[in-house]
């Protein structure tokens, strides 16, 4: 009493679920036989890559150590000879603003002698204004005083008359 469509499909099913199985099963066995080869040949690698990287003999570690004086020494130095640079590229500025200050000196008392020289030239023009103009107004002084006197007569012999 089997039904023709059911009963095929759920073959089907179990018979795709055995065949999953088996494979994995298969990849399982594989792996457990790969995975101790892949894992040695690492610790073969890395053991290599360690014992290369340690010194073999005393003599080789004192090589090492007098290589990492060497490169020191050399960095010393150089940093020694920057700082000489720097120490003469500081001084010849400083003498370089030492004679720029000197000019700058030199020109303010230039300039303050030219102030007063020219506040003396003003009192000078000022006193030759003054001069100039005091016989203009004593001459106008003189001739307004004769017109004065000219005609004063002649006002008051008219108001006199008058």
């Amino acid at each position: 009493m089997e039904l023709n469509g059911v009963g095929q499909s759920f073959t089907g099913m179990i018979e795709a679920a055995m065949y999953i199985g088996i494979g994995l099963l298969a990849g399982c066995l594989i792996a457990v036989t790969i995975t101790p080869l892949v894992h040695d040949r690492a610790v073969r690698l890395t053991t290599r890559r360690l014992l290369a990287a340690l010194p073999q003999s005393v003599t080789e570690v004192h090589a090492n150590e007098d290589l990492l004086r060497a490169e020191f020494a050399m960095l010393t130095r150089r940093n020694e000879l920057a700082i000489e640079q720097l120490k003469n590229k500081t001084a010849s500025h400083l003498v370089e603003l030492g004679k720029k200050t000197d000019v700058i000196n030199r020109l303010k008392a230039e300039r303050e002698r030219l102030k007063v020289e020219a506040h003396e030239l003003r009192a000078q023009a000022a006193a030759l204004r003054r001069q100039v103009a005091a016989p203009q107004r004593s001459a106008r002084t003189k001739i307004h005083v004769n017109l004065l006197r000219r005609w004063t007569p002649y006002r008051i012999s008219i108001e006199r008359s008058g």
